[in-house]
């Protein structure tokens, strides 16, 4: 929250002196990224005169989402249309959707938050290290079957094949982690001393880096498959045709603009392009090694994870 306090404060400046946002057309807007962002979101479009942005609690009325990963967007794949998603051309093509039905708009990685004041037997680096024997009882996660577990897995799956990350799963529950209820409870459980480290998102390495714990914010596997970094995913919704005002909103968010605006407004997230300016405790996601996914295997596994670990860490 303290680490937040800043980018709340620099939107609420923005607010102030928003130009001129009643000739702008509303849009209204799906958002499941962190809500920091999708305030942000809100604000910049304003600040950049393109569109008012109405942030709607559900898909019906949205006129464009933005979701938390693609694999979150193609759960819904029949309200996304074919070939609707603004041209990317400095954007790599392993972080897009194929058939175009969303883009991609910054991402975030799934990190280990680390207390340097621990005193670890061994510094993790690897998510292999949430089931080291020597760790045990020292790191914090969300249960597996909730949150962005069974995403996480579904990704080592593609990576190491299913059985694998079950059997990596198994050893996790034998080693007593320390449970939390989200990401954000991981990071202050590592902070408190509580736990030594923990599986978080980016988000939080990057709050977790500034505050006053001075939390180490982990990539890890750098020096083998690379770090889990899952693109988020914006789409134009099909039904009924988007307005010019949502064309408009969607090509701006396409855009480096845009991109450099989320970076330096939702610390955590990371840009897809090189040279973005970075908060401290942040990487770029075009500097780090890390997996190439395919998005539709990755949603359908998803959902045979989350139901796989739906009673984790019980056998």
């Amino acid at each position: 929250m303290r680490a937040a306090l800043p980018a709340l404060a620099w939107a609420a400046l923005l607010g102030a002196c928003r130009p001129d946002a009643a000739s702008l057309p509303v849009v209204r807007v799906h958002a499941t990224v962190s809500p920091l962002a999708a305030e942000a979101l809100s604000v910049l479009a304003v600040n950049r005169r393109v569109a008012r942005v109405v942030l709607v609690p559900g898909l019906s009325g949205a006129e464009v989402a933005w979701f938390g990963d693609p694999a979150e967007a193609l759960a819904v794949r029949d309200l996304l249309a074919p070939g609707s998603a603004p041209p990317q051309p400095d954007v790599e093509e392993r972080w897009k959707d194929r058939e175009g039905r969303f883009f991609p708009l910054c991402a975030r990685a799934r990190i280990l938050v680390v207390n340097p004041r621990a005193g670890l037997p061994l510094v993790p680096r690897h998510l292999r290290d949430l089931a080291h024997p020597r760790l045990a009882g020292m790191q914090a996660l969300v249960p597996l079957g909730k949150g962005a577990g069974p995403l996480t897995f579904a990704a080592l799956a593609q990576v190491f094949g299913e059985e694998a990350a079950s059997l990596l799963a198994g050893a996790i529950a034998r080693e007593r982690p320390r449970l939390a209820a989200t990401d954000v409870e991981v990071q202050a459980r590592v902070a408190s001393g509580e736990a030594a480290f923990g599986l978080a998102g980016s988000e939080q390495g990057a709050a977790g880096a500034v505050s006053a714990a001075a939390l180490e914010a982990v990539y890890p596997d750098q020096d083998g498959s690379g770090t889990l970094v899952f693109p988020t995913a914006v789409a134009l919704l099909g039904r009924p045709a988007p307005s010019e005002g949502a064309r408009r909103l969607a090509a701006w968010l396409a855009s480096s603009d845009a991109e450099e605006l989320v970076v330096a407004r939702a610390p955590g997230y990371l840009p897809l392009r090189r040279g973005v300016l970075l908060p401290y405790g942040v990487r770029s996601a075009a500097e780090i090694r890390s997996p190439a996914l395919d998005w539709e295997r990755l949603a359908d596994a998803r959902a045979r994870f989350a139901e796989r670990f739906a009673s984790w860490p019980a056998p």
